[in-house]
């Protein structure tokens, strides 16, 4: 595949295209400020009290549980759909001036709502500008009908994001069951309950329980404050008590049935734009301009010395760089052999970046525009839209450490060699592997107070024993064949001819192999890594053809899972 030629946007006209974007402070501190500060002056001067006079004060209010949806979605939306945002919260000021009586309230959301509008307006003109500035140089591309029937198969279909959707839509639809549930119970035992005059004993203020005599001591959370011996009016029905000043309200779960169903939809709204933005940039002309680019550390494209960002993926080739996480990668995944080659040469060589290289940038050249970045042996298609940083992304970091060469003559050890960690790591793994014991026996002994405490000690617990079943088990075993790598959950076996090379930095080796799977083995001297390139060399100088790696999972999981179901026990156990 040859890159599409297009006209460079050159430096004036890339400042200028950066300094038409609105502020990064505009969407990221003046609207959340805003938002925040009219929270907090309707909550601050909110002065109703519960009262058995006016029992609508301080129960169910239908009009506040759906608005509350709206509300908390506005600074979500700022955050993934600006100007989705800026309607929600002038959405929100208006069903606030039709349902709320507070008047501070009032006035505090419709300034939220002015500066919402304001700053829409701007983010309007900014795009405007924007696109306006790329199209008094851009030229036209339009990908070969070939490369884009290629690419189309290869489009990942609906992902994790229409998976956590649909859990969403299934959460709401039981948050609404329930709520319609609860509403129906506190519908029957407010037409059975008796209304009487109690006691109230004692008050704990900070729990927001009093305990009142009917004529048993019963607890009753509140919202409002009491003091010992007040006297209240209640609604009784068998162990079923109430305040008449506040009555049963369970439209939480309404809010939050509805909000599940908010960030449902959300999540398949971005889905889709993205979508549908794939299927526009792979058909029909498109503006193009040319920049140069470069990946960060957090696989996004970063153009033009961080003039903006692009979260990518790359389809049908992977960009040419280690995974650096241990994972598999089947040829099937589109790597040729000349991509790997190169990458085999940069892993044995210096690992230095060089200059950035220059590509063809396709689409809608904005901030929160679609755009897909082409080069000579990669199409990389969007993930999210161009984002502005407010500071230049870190590039990727340099290949680590340096190579380890290979060690001069000499005919290679005897095998099997089996290279495992110093004895003190040995130790300290399997001291940490009494996590498995430890976090369990801390919930059994009833230690935790709440349930939140309860997860950190089981997370902690869960924690230690992977950390020691990884220090434990961590080894390389030399082979006629090639090597066997024990790293974390899983077990790597690779012939001499698939391996790459090693480098070494000062947490212990690196080692890569075909395609470009990297995994890093700690605590092991650079001489082992220098044996490990000997052979590759002898293996390579017989000429046999070798097989190709593969990976599976080895024992770790196995223990986690035992770990979590011995968890699960323990706390089934201490609730008994």
């Amino acid at each position: 595949m040859r890159r599409p030629a297009a006209p460079t946007l050159d430096g004036p006209r890339a400042e200028r295209w950066r300094a038409a974007a609105a502020p990064w402070w505009a969407l990221r501190i003046a609207l959340l400020l805003g938002w925040v500060s009219a929270c907090a002056v309707a909550v601050i001067t909110d002065r109703t009290s519960c009262t058995p006079l006016d029992p609508g004060v301080c129960g169910p209010d239908l009009p506040f549980a759906v608005s509350i949806v709206v509300l908390v979605a506005t600074p979500v939306l700022v955050w993934w759909l600006p100007l989705a945002g800026c309607a929600s919260g002038i959405l929100f000021a208006v069903l606030d001036l039709i349902y709320d009586d507070l008047r501070a309230a009032h006035l505090a959301f419709a300034a939220h709502a002015l500066l919402c509008a304001g700053i829409a307006a701007w983010l309007v003109v900014a795009h405007r500008r924007q696109a306006a500035i790329v199209a008094e140089v851009a030229g036209t591309v339009r990908l070969d009908p070939a490369l884009t029937e290629r690419l189309r198969p290869g489009m990942p279909g609906w992902g994790a994001r229409t998976l956590c959707a649909v859990l969403l839509l299934i959460a709401g639809i039981g948050g609404l069951t329930w709520y319609a549930h609860r509403t129906g119970q506190v519908t029957r035992h407010e037409a059975a309950a008796v209304r009487m005059d109690a006691v109230v004993r004692t008050a704990d203020q900070a729990e927001d329980e009093i305990v009142v005599e009917v004529p048993r001591p019963v607890r009753v959370a509140v919202l409002d404050s009491y003091e010992p011996g007040q006297v209240v009016p209640v609604l009784v029905d068998g162990s079923w008590v109430h305040l008449v000043a506040e009555p049963a309200d369970v439209t939480g779960w309404l809010s939050a049935g509805l909000g599940a169903f908010a960030l449902a939809a959300l999540l398949l709204v971005r889905e889709q734009r993205m979508r549908v933005a794939r299927r526009r940039l792979l058909s029909g002309p498109l503006p193009a301009v040319e920049l140069t680019a470069e990946p960060d550390d957090q696989g996004r494209a970063v153009l033009r010395d961080g003039l903006a960002v692009v979260p990518v993926m790359s389809a049908p080739l992977r960009l040419a760089r280690p995974h650096l996480t241990g994972e598999e990668v089947e040829w099937a995944d589109g790597w040729p052999a000349e991509p790997a080659e190169d990458f085999g040469r940069d892993w044995r060589g210096p690992g230095h970046r060089g200059e950035p290289p220059v590509v063809t940038v396709a689409g809608d050249l904005r901030a929160g525009g679609w755009v897909l970045l082409l080069t000579d042996s990669v199409v990389l298609l969007p993930e999210a839209p161009v984002r502005i940083p407010r500071r230049r992304p870190e590039p990727a970091d340099a290949l680590p450490g340096e190579p380890v060469p290979v060690p001069a003559g000499g005919d290679g050890p005897d095998l099997p060699v089996v290279l495992r960690p110093r004895a003190r790591d040995r130790l300290l793994g399997a001291l940490s592997l009494l996590g498995f014991a430890a976090g369990p026996a801390v919930v059994l002994v009833g230690l935790p107070d709440d349930w939140w405490q309860t997860v950190v000690a089981l997370w902690f617990g869960g924690f230690l024993t992977y950390s020691g079943w990884s220090r434990l088990t961590s080894r390389v075993a030399l082979t006629r064949d090639g090597l066997v790598v024990h790293a974390g959950l899983r077990i790597h076996r690779v012939p001499w001819q698939r391996l790459h090379g090693v480098r070494a930095d000062d947490e212990g080796l690196w080692l890569a192999w075909e395609p470009d799977v990297a995994v890093q083995v700690s605590r092991l001297p650079d001489r082992a890594g220098a044996m490990m390139m000997r052979l590759r060399e002898l293996a390579l100088a017989a000429g046999g053809p070798g097989g190709p790696a593969n990976s599976r999972l080895g024992g770790g999981p196995a223990v986690l899972a035992g770990y979590v179901l011995v968890a699960l026990a323990a706390v089934w156990w201490g609730r008994r």
